[in-house]
C-alpha cells in the first residue's frame, strides 16, 4: 500500500513516473537540498557532494519507475544518496595515490589517511545501522541530521533512545582493542559514538 496517495508530492511522483520531465524537475527542486546535505555529511567535500547530488538525481530520473511507494519518496532518495556517497568514498580510497617524494601528509593538519579510512568505515557502519532502524526512528534521525531540529520533549527522548539503541548495536566496536572505533576515539579525541 502506497503512503499518502493524494498528497501533492505523490501526484508529482505519478506524473514523473508517467514521463513528465516538469514533474521530475519539481521533485528534484524540492529534495535537492536534503540530498546535498546528506551527501556533504558523508563525503565532507562540497564538490563531491554536488557531484553526488547530480548522480543521485540522474539515477532517480532513470529509475523512477522502480519506486514502489512502500516508504516516503524522500527516504528512497536519501537511501540512493547514501549508497552513491559510500561508493564515491570507496572509489576515493581506491584511487588515492601519494608519491613517495611527497611527504607533506606527515605534517599536514588533516587527519592521517588511516584515520580518514577508519572514520569512513565507522560512518558506513553507522549508516548501515541507521538503515536497519524502524522507519519512524530512521526518519527521526534523518530529519535531525538534515538540520530539522525539533525539540519537543518527546522528540528529544526519541532521539536519546535511538542513540542508545545505535550505541548498543555498535558496542562490539568499542570492546575490541584493535577495532576501528578504538583507533578513532584514541586518535581523534572524540567519542566513538
Amino acid at each position: 500500500m502506497a503512503i499518502g496517495m493524494g498528497t501533492p508530492e505523490n501526484v508529482l511522483l505519478a506524473r514523473a513516473q508517467s514521463g513528465s520531465e516538469d514533474a521530475f524537475a519539481e521533485l528534484a527542486r524540492k529534495h535537492s537540498s536534503q540530498i546535498y546535505k546528506c551527501s556533504l555529511r558523508i563525503l565532507q567535500n562540497r564538490e563531491d557532494a554536488e557531484d553526488n547530488l547530480q548522480n543521485v538525481l540522474l539515477q532517480t530520473f532513470r529509475n523512477i519507475n522502480s519506486f514502489k511507494g512502500k516508504s516516503q519518496f524522500s527516504t528512497w532518495l536519501v537511501r540512493i544518496a547514501v549508497n552513491e556517497a559510500l561508493m564515491k568514498l570507496r572509489k576515493r580510497q581506491r584511487d588515492k595515490f601519494v608519491p613517495l617524494e611527497d611527504a607533506s601528509h606527515f605534517w599536514s593538519p588533516r587527519p592521517s589517511p588511516e584515520i580518514q579510512v577508519i572514520r569512513a568505515e565507522l560512518r558506513a557502519l553507522l549508516i548501515n545501522e541507521i538503515l536497519r532502524l524502524s522507519p519512524g526512528r530512521r526518519n527521526e534521525i534523518l530529519r535531525f541530521t538534515m538540520g530539522e531540529k525539533r525539540n519537543t520533549s518527546t522528540q528529544k527522548s526519541t532521539r536519546f533512545r535511538i542513540k542508545y539503541q545505535l550505541r548498543k548495536q555498535l558496542s562490539y566496536l568499542l570492546k575490541e582493542e584493535n577495532s576501528p572505533a578504538s583507533c578513532y576515539s584514541a586518535n581523534a579525541n572524540q567519542p566513538a559514538l
